[in-house]
């Protein structure tokens, strides 16, 4: 951090430690009588040392809530005033994606969509204000809700209707794929020749680039320059930015999301300007000016329901955000791992020889791609070691979870690095939960295909919604995760059957020689799916 990032936190410290007493007032305010109350993370200063080091030192911090929950399943501690109670066991998890008494909607109220979406006091008032539901049929009570002020049934049916239907995200792909499959065939990587290959720069920009394009259509680059690198400066901020402090104390994440913001709002001013709404296009799956047709759409519904302009732009930036903080990480670790194995890559090379389209076409058949046993375990235990988050609910009422009773208006947290590294679900004889093991996901069966009796290879995860939750759970779960898998598939297995490859190095992330492998990069502990902290030089040729 720099000197000013650090003045400013100091000045937090000494602002907040004035407070202490008045925050122990109103805790025994709050609860005067005897409640049974699971134990506490320590908190040297209290109210303090936990929220900033979860703010600012979040890896060490979920260490420590690692090493408290092996001791108990709920573990609580202070996020500022705010009571937060850490769970884990799957029966737990599943009362957090289940129970009626909890609740999602208030962080996005409250974090989301002030400072993501970018949205002003009355539009997220608005919102506060609907109590009918995400579904189609209102919840109880609420059926008088006039469907125009329905906007959490509008905000899911767009979402889920538009990103997380393959029949609608099917063209999206596919213009990846082309982009993508060009970028290879093109003079950098000349046919049967020896390149070196940085795999972190790859994915953060050739990959990247063909990902921000084919989501947002064909201009939005040659309209920003550096916008990129405009964006990876925010992701480096986001968790700051959601869960940090105001922006006249720590401003750099607000600065970064203005120079973000500003670069979508050129694109959506273009495409406002040139697309016909009434036009051939009007019902396209994807064209050139908005891209595909989740953002043509979040955009209508937000103009339809007269949100301001500054609430467009907030929302397709979280869209993008969405889709690429995620899963070019977890492309970058799935290309690491299989150019660290060679025989797990020729492997998974000849698992996809079988997705071939008919008549002697070379091209991958995605459908059959997104079966194939293999590559969907690496898939499954890259996410499994690499997804970061906390699972959050506010509580609405009272509830009892573990045998523990927990007030309303607490926080409820489940870290995915609880269940997704937990090691009587997850560790197998010689290998541990901690490490990457592309068979865990695997089980092999008898079989007869084709008159050859044999075992065949099948996906088996030994997890279950409650133990291995990637893309979170229940009512709010990404909707975006099948779009994310599509992509993510279709750019490694056009890497894996176009080329050979040789590892060199582990590089650090300037391309100095590192002495060590890859590890989840710390600054980016519980904001997702964590990069690797270090760099792989790999070389490759082109086989066709």
């Amino acid at each position: 951090m720099t000197t000013r990032e650090n003045s400013a936190i100091w000045l937090v410290v000494v602002v907040a430690s004035s407070l202490v007493v008045a925050l122990f007032f109103r805790h025994w305010l709050d609860h005067p009588g005897a409640i049974k109350s699971p134990p506490s993370l320590c908190d040297p200063i209290p109210y303090i040392f936990n929220t900033l080091q979860f703010l600012f030192d979040n890896d060490r911090f979920t260490k420590r809530v690692l090493s408290a929950l092996k001791k108990s399943n709920v573990v609580k501690f202070h996020l500022g005033s705010k009571e937060v109670y850490l769970l884990s066991g799957a029966q737990n998890v599943q009362a957090l994606f289940t129970s009626r008494k909890l609740s999602y909607e208030e962080i996005f109220i409250t974090k989301a969509f002030p400072k993501f979406w970018r949205l002003n006091k009355d539009e997220v008032k608005r919102f506060a204000n609907d109590k009918s539901g995400p579904n189609r049929v209102p919840l109880p009570g609420t059926e008088s809700t006039p469907s125009e002020q329905r906007y959490w049934a509008a905000r899911h049916q767009v979402y889920h209707g538009f990103l997380g239907r393959s029949r609608q995200f099917q063209p999206t792909i596919d213009e990846f794929s082309n982009q993508f499959m060009k970028m290879v065939e093109g003079s950098r990587f000349p046919l049967g020749e020896w390149t070196t290959v940085s795999v972190v720069s790859l994915c953060r920009n050739e990959v990247a680039s063909c990902a921000v394009s084919a989501l947002f259509g064909q201009h939005i680059l040659s309209l920003n320059s550096g916008f990129l690198d405009a964006f990876w400066d925010f992701d480096s901020v986001f968790f700051n930015l959601i869960l940090g402090l105001p922006r006249w104390v720590y401003s750099r994440p607000f600065d970064a999301h203005d120079r973000h913001l500003a670069m979508i709002d050129k694109y959506l001013n273009q495409a406002l300007e040139k697309f016909a709404w009434d036009g051939p296009d009007a019902q396209a799956l994807w064209e050139p000016l908005f891209g595909a047709r989740i953002c043509r759409e979040l955009v209508k519904w937000l103009i339809e329901a007269g949100f301001q302009r500054e609430a467009l732009t907030g929302a397709l930036g979280s869209l993008l955000f969405a889709q690429n903080s995620n899963s070019i990480p977890t492309a970058t670790w799935m290309l690491m791992e299989l150019f660290k194995d060679t025989s797990l890559f020729q492997a998974v090379q000849e698992e996809i020889e079988t997705a071939r389209g008919g008549s002697g076409s070379r091209r991958l058949d995605l459908d059959t791609l997104m079966t194939l046993p293999l590559l969907t375990s690496v898939f499954t235990e890259t996410l499994r070691l690499r997804m970061s988050l906390n699972i959050i609910r506010t509580l609405e009422s009272p509830i009892t979870i573990g045998g523990y009773e927990i007030p309303k208006g607490s926080y409820l947290q489940a870290p995915t690095m609880a269940a997704h590294y937990d090691e009587d679900t997850w560790g197998q004889p010689g290998h541990p939960a901690s490490e990457f093991w592309a068979g865990r996901h695997i089980k092999y069966v008898e079989s007869n295909d084709s008159g050859k009796p044999g075992l065949q290879r099948v996906f088996a995860t030994p997890g279950h919604p409650n133990t291995f939750f990637p893309f979170g759970g229940g009512t709010p779960i990404c909707p975006g995760r099948h779009f994310a898998k599509a992509e993510i598939f279709s750019m490694v297995s056009i890497v894996v059957d176009r080329f050979d490859v040789e590892f060199i190095a582990w590089t650090e992330l300037d391309g100095s020689p590192s002495d060590r492998p890859a590890r989840n990069d710390a600054r980016y502990s519980a904001a997702g799916s964590s990069p690797p902290d270090r760099d792989m030089l790999v070389r490759w040729k082109r086989r066709w």
